[in-house]
């Protein structure tokens, strides 16, 4: 039975918390705490299974606020709840340094799952969270142990945006019965009415993806009670339509838009704690009632995570190697030997670089028994297929393939949940073109520190005949950008082992792999264990007129034009850079010596945006690059067209170098 009574003055508490915390901040969105005060009160209160001293436990509930901007009803209710978050912590709401974050970022304060804040993320990757779970149970026969929900709540915002579309649609098709979905369904987005931008049957639309969906009024706790306890026992997800009213208690402006996204003001607050019940003078007060009643709450939640601690460690005795491996997966080690298996794999010669990546991704499926792979509806294209493993599907959950379709924000947002939950190394693919559609998810992966790997192929116009559309141009600029983004583009088999080997190693850096459709020459000067360093020399000479910087399929192209510079009479240095940040990391005594200032001319030559290149070769450098959109043509004709050939880079340099002597100035490449 629930506590209705108690409940109700949780809900007070939060609205009160959540109206002062803004209030003192001078900013916010008081909107989403005051209308869901009763769901959060409720599940932190009675529903959710968690135990606040031991925030990773394998098996609790976990809470996802897909609507971020309503963070303060998070924090309310992890500070009730006897989480690690303060009423000092509550006081520094959206300061410097504060944990209580303008927007929930995972890792700042226990009880944030994941990052949120970007509408519609949350809730595709706690898809993701809800998809690892399943994985775990079934994979490891955990069926008695690992029964766990991932709740969201989300706003009209969240339930709008595309990517919750392809979440919703993967969770449907895979019956992920373990993930339920409150919608604040209040009939108000930031710009006013929703009838003004929304006018669609979302109830009608859920059930056509597969789920299980109930509507209630959500200041009910009878009715959030009686549709959450339907949600536990279905066998799909379930997405549960709380009416509400936004802004609940604020006599001016509840059920508008104005209470969305500013505070609410000094008078405003004070009629708003009146009405509701609180005393308008008293500032971030938690009732002894209240207090006890959570403290109460907390005993219920400790006892039956001893319980199930418990039941665990039988399980453990009966199965000690499953039991180690789960804990060898939690601390996210790779195994001692991996880079000697690396090393000695045998791969194809000559072959490109996504075909490189596929051998090793067959050999890392043997090492590695949490490496989890999945691709946009095109592994057999982006070579991202485990061969000798299943597909995940409704039946079949010990796959380690995910066949995510033609979903790219989706699935780069299910990846992170995978990684968040802390049993699985996920890896996914499309081609770099599609990386578009997956760029604010893989931001949000590379701030929170997670180690998800993207193998993007088709890496340049040189894919060929596919055309403008499918021939990336900016995407490589723009993925260099992403702070803690690791973007590595081998040249050839070599350096696809060490891009792999830097990508497993890291447990707090996501890694884009930027692979080749066209073949790529195995060079004798590559090297596996210097693509740690991010740029190294390849071919080196005693007094160099010039360097050559490739990346990619065109290292093979920069030493074939040094060789034939040196027939004319030059002295050419070529560097492998395959990974900027790499490079940058370095120390400067390293980075001096393979960027020479000493050499007068630096040339860059890659087949794409010249973007970011002239930090390294110097506004006066001479950047082979392209920097308009592509054409449909053969790989050969593309070369021929962007002067991607030996015979054109060759008369660049030499023009270059006849100018660099006689000490003109250059501005422009």
């Amino acid at each position: 039975m629930i506590n209705i009574k108690a409940l109700k003055d949780a809900a007070r508490t939060i609205r009160g918390l959540s109206i002062d915390a803004i209030e003192k901040a001078g900013c916010g969105h008081p909107g989403l705490p005051l209308g869901c005060a009763e769901i959060g009160a409720y599940l932190f209160g009675h529903a959710l299974q968690f135990n606040p001293t031991e925030t990773t436990w394998l098996n609790r509930d976990k809470f996802i606020l897909s609507a971020g901007h309503g963070s303060m009803l998070l924090y309310s209710c992890l500070h009730l709840a006897g989480f690690d978050c303060s009423i000092e912590d509550l006081r520094q709401f959206r300061q410097k340094n504060a944990k209580t974050a303008g927007h929930p970022e995972y890792g700042h304060l226990a009880g944030v799952e994941t990052t949120t804040g970007p509408l519609g993320q949350g809730f595709a990757t706690a898809v993701g969270l809800a998809l690892a779970n399943q994985l775990l149970k079934v994979q490891f026969n955990l069926n008695s142990l690992i029964n766990s929900k991932i709740v969201v709540l989300a706003g009209d915002g969240c339930i709008m945006e595309g990517v919750c579309a392809e979440a919703a649609s993967l969770a449907g098709h895979l019956a992920l019965d373990n993930i339920i979905v409150f919608y604040d369904s209040n009939d108000i987005s930031l710009d006013g009415p929703l009838s003004d931008s929304m006018s669609e049957n979302t109830q009608k639309r859920f059930e056509a993806y597969g789920w299980q969906v109930e509507t209630i009024n959500g200041h009910e706790f009878l009715e959030i009670d009686q549709a959450y306890q339907k949600a536990k026992k279905a066998n799909k997800p379930t997405l549960i339509i709380a009416k509400t009213i936004i802004g609940k208690g604020a006599p001016n402006v509840e059920g508008s838009a104005d209470v969305h996204g500013k505070a609410l003001g000094k008078k405003e607050a004070e009629l708003c704690k009146k009405n509701i019940g609180l005393d308008p003078k008293q500032f971030f007060e938690v009732s002894e009632e209240v207090k006890t009643f959570f403290k109460k709450q907390s005993i219920k939640q400790k006892k039956a995570y001893e319980e199930w601690s418990t039941n665990y460690k039988v399980w453990e005795q009966s199965h000690p190697k499953e039991a180690e491996k789960i804990k060898a997966r939690c601390e996210n080690t790779v195994p001692k030997n991996i880079e000697k298996e690396i090393e000695k794999l045998e791969i194809k010669e000559n072959i490109a670089t996504r075909a490189s990546s596929q051998a090793i991704i067959q050999k890392l499926h043997d090492l590695l028994p949490e490496f989890i792979g999945g691709s946009a509806d095109l592994s057999c294209s982006d070579s991202t297929k485990i061969k000798n493993s299943s597909d995940v599907n409704k039946d079949n959950f010990n796959g380690k393939n995910i066949k995510y379709g033609a979903r790219e924000f989706a699935m780069a947002d299910v990846a992170a949940g995978l990684a968040l939950q802390g049993i699985y190394r996920p890896f996914i693919g499309t081609f770099l073109m599609f990386s578009d559609y997956m760029k604010n998810a893989i931001r949000l992966t590379a701030l929170m520190k997670l180690p998800v790997i993207y193998q993007f192929t088709h890496d340049s116009i040189l894919l060929g005949e596919d055309g403008p559309t499918h021939q990336p141009v900016e995407q490589l600029a723009g993925l260099r950008a992403i702070p803690n983004l690791a973007v590595i583009r081998p040249a050839d088999s070599n350096e696809v082992k060490g891009a792999w080997l830097e990508a497993l190693k890291t447990k707090s850096q996501a890694t884009a792999l930027i692979l080749s459709r066209q073949s790529a020459k195995d060079l004798e000067q590559t090297s596996m264990h210097d693509v740690k360093k991010g740029a190294y020399i390849v071919k080196d000479v005693k007094e160099a007129d010039c360097a050559i910087i490739g990346t990619g399929t065109e290292v093979d192209l920069a030493l074939k034009v040094a060789n034939e510079l040196e027939v004319e009479g030059y002295q050419i240095r070529v560097i492998s850079m395959p990974c900027q940040c790499y490079f940058d990391a370095q120390a400067t005594a390293y980075k001096n010596k393979i960027i020479d200032k000493t050499i007068e001319l630096y040339v860059s030559i890659e087949a794409a945006s010249s973007k970011g290149w002239h930090q390294y070769i110097g506004r006066d450098g001479l950047c082979i690059s392209v920097d308009e959109f592509g054409h449909s043509a053969n790989a050969d004709d593309l070369r021929d067209m962007y002067g991607f050939t030996v015979e054109a880079i060759k008369e660049k340099i030499i023009t270059r170098l006849t100018q660099v002597k006689q000490n003109e100035t250059l501005y422009t490449t």
